[in-house]
């Protein structure tokens, strides 16, 4: 509780720091609104035009990109400083951080939190919501749905805390690798995985596990496991690699900081 107190604290320092700008901060949050649903346009068009995509509806469609959509903006919002972390240890600032008788992964999660994404969050969290209600999912799908959700945040939390943890050893020259599995793995699950060539299956099921995030939970929440061929026990098998590659993250994180030897500012 002390952790979490501190971590909100730290939070609303950064809060109150963005909103010294109130004009530039409410024109960004909009404007994150509607770019972001520009994201969901493309789905909605192809269905229109060929009235299913391998078989999924568009309220189907709008449940897989709700949750993905809905994930990857908490970690953006909540997580932003692991981002930009290779700019921060550059500059020092990491130097300052160990000097705090505090977490570092808990300093740098609560040192940007991106308050304007939360336009990000409510986007998705309307076509979730609304998806939700097209398909009137009861109780158990619902508990489907939020694993997914809650799996997906732990699994881009694990890609940004692993991209961070590389900045020890490559000093931002992954930054881009890190993009391709949080912006092009968020876009990528918009759609269902069957959809893609069998290779790209392959990689994002059992290289990068992608398909775990939302598409396997989407698949029980439906009660679609069976006929898409996959065995029952497969989306119970979400929470577990989900958490599992947060751990790994953390521990990633704990030996990059071993690593470090400081930049002398």
């Amino acid at each position: 509780m002390s952790t979490l107190r501190l971590y909100l604290r730290l939070v609303g320092a950064s809060i109150r720091a963005q909103m010294q700008y109130r004009a530039a901060f409410a024109v960004r949050s909009v404007a994150d609104f509607f770019v972001v649903i520009a994201d969901f346009v493309p789905i909605y068009f192809l269905v229109r035009k060929f009235g299913m995509l391998d078989g999924w509806s568009i309220a189907e469609l709008a449940l897989l990109y709700g949750m993905v959509a809905s994930s990857w903006a908490v970690v953006e919002c909540a997580l932003y400083g692991f981002e930009i972390f290779g700019t921060h240890l550059i500059q020092g600032e990491m130097d300052r951080w160990l000097l705090r008788p505090h977490s570092v992964i808990l300093q740098v999660a609560a040192h940007r939190f991106e308050l304007r994404k939360l336009g990000r969050i409510a986007q998705a969290a309307v076509v979730l919501g609304v998806a939700v209600f097209a398909l009137g999912l009861g109780t158990a799908e619902l508990a489907w749905v939020l694993t997914g959700v809650v799996g997906g945040i732990a699994f881009f939390a694990a890609v940004v805390i692993l991209g961070a943890a590389s900045q020890f050893w490559t000093l931002g020259e992954t930054a881009e690798l890190q993009n391709m599995l949080t912006y092009g793995g968020s876009a990528t699950l918009s759609y269902p995985v069957s959809i893609y060539e069998q290779w790209f299956r392959r990689v994002v099921t059992y290289g990068i596990p992608l398909a775990f995030v939302n598409y396997f939970p989407a698949l029980a929440a439906l009660h679609r496991t069976a006929s898409a061929g996959w065995p029952p026990f497969v989306p119970y098998l979400a929470p577990v690699i989900c958490g599992t590659g947060l751990w790994l993250a953390q521990v990633a994180f704990d030996r990059g900081l071993m690593r470090y030897e400081s930049t002398g500012s």
